[in-house]
């Protein structure tokens, strides 16, 4: 059996982006809109929730998919889409912090995601339904290692931007109406040394309370929002 997903929304996301093989649906689940739409977009199999639950260990509200393999990005693949808005993370080790991320790139209409193959959590089922299926949305490059990866979205003309508690500006003094790349580090170390001395720019949210600093997730979510605010003021004033 290949990769396998659970949860609804994640199950959803995944067919509506035709990355479904097969769907498992345990017996006797109500009525729910997401369940019929599934059974438009890809064969379901109806199983008892005890099998289900084999399948597909913890919560899993009743649906998990086997999935297609996922198309792998090179970083040149990812550069030649011509991306505006790309998010990098570095060191994101927690699976539902990756997933978190990751959905609130593809909310925010992020044109792809660059991940390191090591010091990173892998794109696993945990990740998967963190970001209630948005991986299966997104264009994700693996990279061997990040530095270098920066050095090759500046030659690409693209900003690269890191998300930093001591950085020289706040986020909104930064444009990000341009072509741009956001790097998110870890809650501990944070973007690392090399990586944040090759990127563009540093900047910081602002802290009002006595914790030092956002939870990683929430604090690309915050940078995010303020991509798509900048470029909507932009888009209604021109």
């Amino acid at each position: 059996m290949g990769q396998l997903i659970h949860g609804r929304n994640a199950v959803l996301e995944a067919a509506r982006a035709g990355r479904v093989l097969k769907i498992y649906q345990a017996a006797g689940l109500g009525h729910d809109p997401r369940l019929e739409e599934l059974a438009k977009l890809s064969r379901v199999e109806v199983v008892p929730a005890a099998r289900l639950d084999a399948i597909a260990p913890g919560v899993n509200q009743g649906v998990a998919a086997e999935l297609k393999p996922r198309r792998e990005w090179t970083l040149k693949q990812l550069l030649d889409t011509r991306p505006s808005l790309l998010v990098a993370l570095d060191s994101i080790m927690d699976p539902q912090n990756l997933g978190a991320i990751l959905r609130s790139a593809e909310v925010a209409g992020s044109d792809g995601a660059i991940v390191p193959e090591h010091r990173s959590a892998p794109l696993s089922p945990v990740a998967v339904k963190a970001s209630s299926g948005a991986i299966e949305l997104l264009a994700i490059a693996r990279v061997s290692g990040l530095p270098s990866a920066i050095v090759e979205v500046k030659r690409a003309g693209i900003w690269c931007v890191a998300l930093d508690p001591r950085g020289e500006q706040y986020a909104w003094d930064f444009d990000f109406t341009q072509p741009v790349c956001v790097v998110v580090g870890s809650e501990g170390a944070g973007v690392h040394r090399l990586v944040k001395e090759r990127c563009d720019a540093r900047v910081k949210l602002p802290i009002a309370g006595h914790v030092a600093s956002f939870n990683a997730s929430a604090a690309a979510a915050a940078i995010l929002y303020e991509v798509m605010r900048q470029r909507a003021f932009r888009s209604t004033s021109s």
